[in-house]
């Protein structure tokens, strides 16, 4: 039989079985008759076959399940005529209810990509954070004044800004251990327990207080004899102002006349020169700063030179009667010395809280020379032991008195 014609033929039986009609035509039988010749005598062809199906389902990229029997058999036939017709007929003949269709091919959208980081987390929150303390504030160290008697020491400073409370210590020795005398949130403390004694130093420790724990002053002040102290531009020593030509007093300072204790004295003193028939007046008391400038520099002028006026008189700011604290009395001129009232007061004037502040024969120590009329108040247990010991203040508390300009 022409081999076109039986390729045909097996199109045609292909369709119908697909159709599910039986074929009645001679030809029909002719074609049944010829493929069981076929696949009873090609039996050999039936693995090229399925090689060659498996090739073109790989290719296709559209796997089919095994088809049955019959359809394999028609397939093999065809296959061993013209792989290329067979390809087709496998393609178009696969009976529905024995070959499951390929699957469909659905082109998905690309799949979102969702990084999922895991935070590198962020610290949990804490409900405060943690904070250290602040450190305590830093505060500036206390200056203070000490002031002894031979009975009793006193201690003074002013108020250090943040300060809560003070401490005061004493050290009794060049080479001892500082000891502690009291804690006090005052700004004053003084004791009868010992007085003054010229090994003795003494400070005064300002402090911040925070949950009981103390911050002290990083650096502190120490007084040693004879205490020497400086405030708003005035000095100290022990307690006592002081002024000469090494310690002056600044331009501003003006009490304005003798201090009130200074007068009170004063007082005392008269009625009891009274009582002994001596007469006693303040011929000059308190001088300001401008007025003793403008005296002094007179007397250069008279005399021609700073040296020889240095000798009587003091400079602006060096004279104790700006101090408030001294008085002229009765006649200020050496014709005064070693009159009856000179001698009275000077044999009498420490009962009052008075010395003779220039005494014959320290005219070096003082730098000025003998003024039996020139009283200053000291008070009267300092008045006492300088007169009885004969020591000058500088001498008693070792400081000087010289001009250094």
């Amino acid at each position: 039989m022409d081999k076109r014609r039986i390729a045909a033929a097996l199109l045609a039986a292909a369709m119908l079985a697909g159709c599910g009609e039986t074929a009645d035509s001679e030809d029909d039988l002719m074609i049944r008759a010829s493929v069981d010749h076929t696949a009873a005598t090609s039996e050999t062809s039936l693995p090229l076959m399925t090689e060659t199906i498996t090739k073109e389902t790989t290719m296709s990229e559209k796997p089919t399940e095994t088809t049955t029997e019959s359809s394999t058999t028609a397939t093999t036939k065809k296959t061993t005529t013209t792989t290329e017709a067979t390809t087709t007929t496998v393609t178009t003949t696969t009976a529905p209810e024995t070959t499951t269709p390929p699957p469909e091919t659905t082109t998905l959208p690309p799949t979102e990509t969702t990084t999922t980081t895991e935070a590198t987390a962020a610290p949990a929150k804490t409900e405060a954070a943690e904070t250290k303390p602040a450190a305590p504030k830093e505060i500036k160290a206390a200056s203070f004044m000490v002031a002894t008697t031979l009975g009793s020491t006193s201690i003074t400073w002013d108020a250090v800004d943040g300060a809560k409370g003070y401490t005061v210590c004493v050290r009794r020795s060049k080479d001892g251990e500082w000891e502690e005398l009291a804690s006090t949130k005052k700004t004053s403390w003084s004791t009868d327990e010992f007085g003054r004694n010229k090994s003795y130093a003494f400070t005064v420790k300002a402090y911040t207080e925070k949950d009981g724990k103390r911050t002290y002053a990083k650096k502190n002040e120490v007084s040693e004899f004879p205490y020497l102290t400086q405030k708003n531009g005035v000095t100290y020593v022990d307690g006592l102002l002081l002024v000469n030509k090494t310690y002056p007093l600044p331009q501003s300072y003006a009490p304005g006349g003798l201090t009130p204790e200074t007068n009170a004295a004063f007082e005392e003193m008269r009625k009891g020169a009274a009582k002994d028939g001596v007469s006693l007046w303040v011929c000059s008391g308190y001088r300001s700063y401008a007025y003793q400038s403008t005296l002094y520099w007179n007397y250069v002028a008279r005399d021609g030179s700073q040296t020889s006026a240095d000798r009587y008189s003091a400079r602006p700011g060096h004279s104790e009667h700006q101090s408030g604290l001294c008085a002229d009395l009765n006649w200020a001129s050496r014709y005064f010395n070693g009159s009856p009232t000179a001698i009275w007061i000077q044999n009498n004037c420490w009962k009052y809280g008075f010395i003779i502040r220039y005494p014959e024969g320290k005219e070096d120590i003082t730098g000025y020379n003998y003024e039996s009329w020139h009283v200053r108040f000291v008070g009267k247990e300092m008045s006492k032991l300088l007169t009885e010991s004969g020591l000058t203040l500088e001498e008693y508390y070792g400081l000087t008195s010289k001009y250094n300009y």
